[in-house]
């Protein structure tokens, strides 16, 4: 099966450069949704990664670079437990929770049972407030692709207000930082940092227990 999301490290700006700054050093990392295990790739090599993905192809990557990795459907809420007893640093939900089906349930299943005291949690999801998307719609356009921000396998839209709203209603987390992720107008957002609900292709939220 085509994998339809590879690493997009080519700025300083993308989504991934983003992420790998915010992992830090050291850190025992939950990465939930893993892929191709391309986190590992543009991280500190101490970072001990953990992954959980759906794909068996991609797990096959994967489990050459993170430490463990397995199989599970996100959308079967009664298999969740993972098989390790870590507490993890970082919890990662990269661009996943829009493909599941009770997001809120995922993630407090995952924060309550395996995130440490004082650990992050790192939320990416696609803006569908993007520029390119309210052109289209000014045009009476609005179609699906195979990846990216129209994805024909998400379930659920956000823009950073409504994502704000997925962690503040549903989960004991607070925000702490806030990024608008975008390959190739980054610069804009971090020069005018109040662009970045039009210009970000994805909305990334760092958070912390209250």
């Amino acid at each position: 099966m085509k994998n339809n999301y590879q690493l997009k490290n080519k700025t300083r700006f993308s989504t991934h450069s983003i992420f790998s700054k915010l992992i830090g050093k050291k850190n025992k990392i939950l990465d939930i949704g893993c892929n191709d295990g391309y986190l590992k790739d543009i991280s500190d090599k101490s970072n001990n990664f953990y992954g959980i993905d759906y794909s068996l192809e991609s797990l096959e990557i994967a489990k050459n670079k993170y430490k463990s990795v397995i199989q599970k459907n996100l959308n079967n809420l009664d298999d969740l437990t993972l098989p390790w007893e870590n507490s993890f640093d970082v919890i990662i939900f990269g661009d996943i929770l829009e493909h599941l089906l009770y997001p809120e349930k995922i993630l407090n299943f995952y924060i309550n049972n395996y995130l440490k005291k004082d650990g992050i949690v790192i939320i990416s999801l696609p803006n569908v407030a993007n520029f390119m998307i309210r052109i289209n719609l000014l045009f009476g356009k609005f179609k699906y692709t195979d990846s990216g921000i129209l994805d024909r396998t998400h379930l659920h839209l956000y823009t950073f207000k409504s994502a704000l709203e997925l962690i503040k209603k549903n989960t004991n987390l607070e925000v702490e930082e806030v990024y608008g992720g975008s390959t190739y107008l980054g610069f804009l957002i971090y020069l005018f940092p109040f662009l970045k609900g039009l210009f970000a292709t994805n909305i990334i939220y760092v958070c912390r227990k209250k």
